[in-house]
């Protein structure tokens, strides 16, 4: 008797081309079924008991499918364990086990992407291509275009002296029978329209290590203020200028821990998304000079309070150490320092950031002071305490002149080549409060309050050299230093050491895409000592001190990276002879 057929994997009905062709069945359906023949003896009889009504046709291409997969499944068990081993392979021979065609193509594709994906990533793929150096650099800046408008009330005094002018042109002649060219003078009556100018600046920053960052950026500007980098058009086509803004050098060592050397941008000045909170007592584009350092510590971190602390030591000037040049007893060396300490608490939730900052600056050698006896007709060119005198100035702050020139002997009318001096000391205490409320689709509502005061003012000092010194500029009479009899010395200044601001922002802080915008409202108030002049808002009544008014802001983003601005400042004199000065500016804005 012969063995069943269905015993041997392979052969008979149920053979390697009989599970093909139950598999086959099984997917075709009941149609394939019942039309097309079959020399398997488990097909027909499975169609048979379906003919006879024993078993549904569901459950006949179910019991098909089965019997295919465990056919299989025999089959593949069968054939490895029938298998005959291999023999040892001889020594020193590697035995290779066959791969298919189909799958070496697989591996070398999916290989070809792993490498081409790392060798974009990591920059390789051109050899030397691409230094490794650049990429740890980058490159960032932006370009403004505006047109200014600046508006004089027909009230304002027409004499005012730029005593900035004098000092920067100085010494200046001061005897109009000597000099009848005279001082240089303010502009407070004529208007001036379509004043175009542009601003460029480029930064770029290099990660040096994890933990160090060095970065230097170029910047235009008509001239070195420290509070500008305006360039005006025009002047015949000529070419403009660009300065050294900031080159600074960071160091982080720990995440609460980090420092910066160099000229930095100012760390007193909070932001939020760029939006500079506070323009009180220095313009936003105010650079230092020196090295500061930092510490932040999460006080309570699931509240979201926190408290930061900065300090800083900044070189304002050096004394020329050749001083005086003309003799060998060279004066010793005098440096003039801004010492600044700020603390600070955040508080952030998902709601609303709560900020409060206490700063006090200390000026060192900003005072100035009276020279000793300078006879200039013997041929001297500088007088003891002209290094006294402020570097940069704008207007506002009370002055003397500094130089005590001797007259020639015999002679009435000689010239007064003099430089101006700042009255007063100055430690400036600034308290800031900020509040940003989160509103949807990104939008802010920020309300800012901002008060400072020069703690070190004192209208005495104005007096102390008695008629030698007195005050040349916020005179209420001609004499602004009465006897003691009379009153307090100085009480006779238009002067004050008091300034506060408050703003509103309503909208998106910084608005630079297609959709954002933001508007802007506020007041401003600041005396003619509450801080130097020489480093305030240089569009708010043109820069300086001494004023008091409103500014207005609207903006609104063009497309990803450009928006269009619109800023109005309209200020008066706190006190002192009437000057009121309107500002409109319009700026095209974009960066990259």
């Amino acid at each position: 008797m012969s063995e069943p057929s269905t015993l041997k994997p392979g052969r008979g009905a149920l053979g390697g081309a009989a599970v093909a062709g139950l598999l086959a069945l099984a997917v075709a359906g009941p149609a394939a079924a019942e039309t097309t023949p079959s020399a398997d003896l488990a097909v027909n009889l499975t169609r048979l008991l379906v003919k006879q009504g024993v078993i549904s046709q569901a459950a006949a291409d179910e019991l098909l499918a089965e019997a295919a997969r465990q056919t299989a499944s025999a089959q593949a068990a069968s054939v490895q364990a029938t298998a005959p081993a291999l023999p040892a392979p001889a020594p020193g021979t590697t035995r290779i086990p066959y791969v298919p065609e189909t799958v070496k193509a697989q591996i070398r594709d999916e290989i070809r992407r792993e490498v081409i994906q790392q060798a974009k990533a990591e920059n390789w793929a051109q050899p030397n291509a691409i230094p490794e150096w650049t990429q740890r650099i980058t490159l960032s800046g932006d370009v403004r275009f505006r047109d200014q408008f600046d508006q004089y009330d027909e009230g304002n005094v027409p004499i005012l002296v730029n005593f900035a002018a004098l000092n920067a042109r100085g010494p200046t002649d001061l005897n109009p029978n000597t000099n009848p060219a005279g001082v240089p003078l303010l502009n407070t009556l004529q208007d001036r329209g379509s004043q175009m100018s542009v601003r460029a600046r480029l930064k770029l920053r290099a990660e040096i290590s994890d933990t160090i960052t060095a970065t230097v950026r170029l910047a235009s500007g008509r001239n070195n203020s420290p509070i500008s980098t305006t360039q005006l058009l025009g002047g015949g086509l000529t070419k403009k200028d660009i300065w050294l803004d900031q080159a600074f050098i960071d160091v982080k060592p720990t995440s609460w821990i980090s420092g910066s050397l160099g000229r930095m941008p100012n760390p007193f000045v909070a932001e939020i998304e760029g939006h500079k909170l506070s323009e009180l007592v220095y313009d936003e584009d105010l650079a230092l000079d020196g090295l500061a350092g930092s510490v932040r510590y999460d006080l309570f971190p699931r509240r979201g309070i926190s408290v930061s602390g900065t300090a800083g030591a900044f070189l304002l000037d050096y004394r020329d150490g050749d001083f005086p040049d003309t003799s060998v007893n060279k004066a010793s060396t005098k440096t003039k320092w801004m010492f600044g300490g700020q603390g600070a608490v955040d508080w952030k939730t998902r709601r609303f950031d709560l900020r409060t900052s206490l700063s006090f600056y200390q000026f060192q050698y900003d005072r100035g002071l009276l020279s000793e006896p300078c006879a200039l007709y013997t041929g001297l060119t500088e007088c003891s305490t002209d290094f006294t005198r402020p570097t940069f100035m704008q207007k506002g702050n009370t002055l003397f002149l500094i130089r005590n020139i001797l007259p020639p002997p015999g002679v009435t009318d000689y010239p007064v080549p003099q430089y101006a001096g700042l009255s007063f000391d100055y430690d400036v205490l600034d308290l800031t409060t900020s509040v940003d409320v989160k509103l949807a689709d990104q939008r802010h509502l920020l309300l800012v309050g901002a008060y400072a005061r020069n703690l070190a003012f004192d209208r005495g000092d104005a007096c102390r050299y008695n008629e030698l010194g007195l005050p040349v500029n916020n005179n209420i009479d001609a004499n602004p230093c009465p006897a003691p009899a009379a009153g307090q010395a100085g009480s006779r200044l238009a002067t004050g050491p008091n300034a506060y601001m408050g703003k509103v922002v309503y909208g998106h802080l910084n608005p630079y895409r297609w959709g954002q915008w933001s508007v802007t409202g506020g007041y401003r108030r600041v005396e003619a000592d509450a801080m130097l002049d020489g480093y305030t808002d240089s569009d708010f009544h043109l820069g300086g001190t001494n004023a008091k008014g409103y500014f207005v802001n609207a903006s609104m983003g063009l497309f990803n990276g450009a928006n269009l601005e619109f800023r109005w400042f309209s200020a008066n004199e706190v006190a002192g002879p009437p000057l009121s000065i309107d500002v409109g500016q319009i700026d095209f804005n974009v960066r990259f």
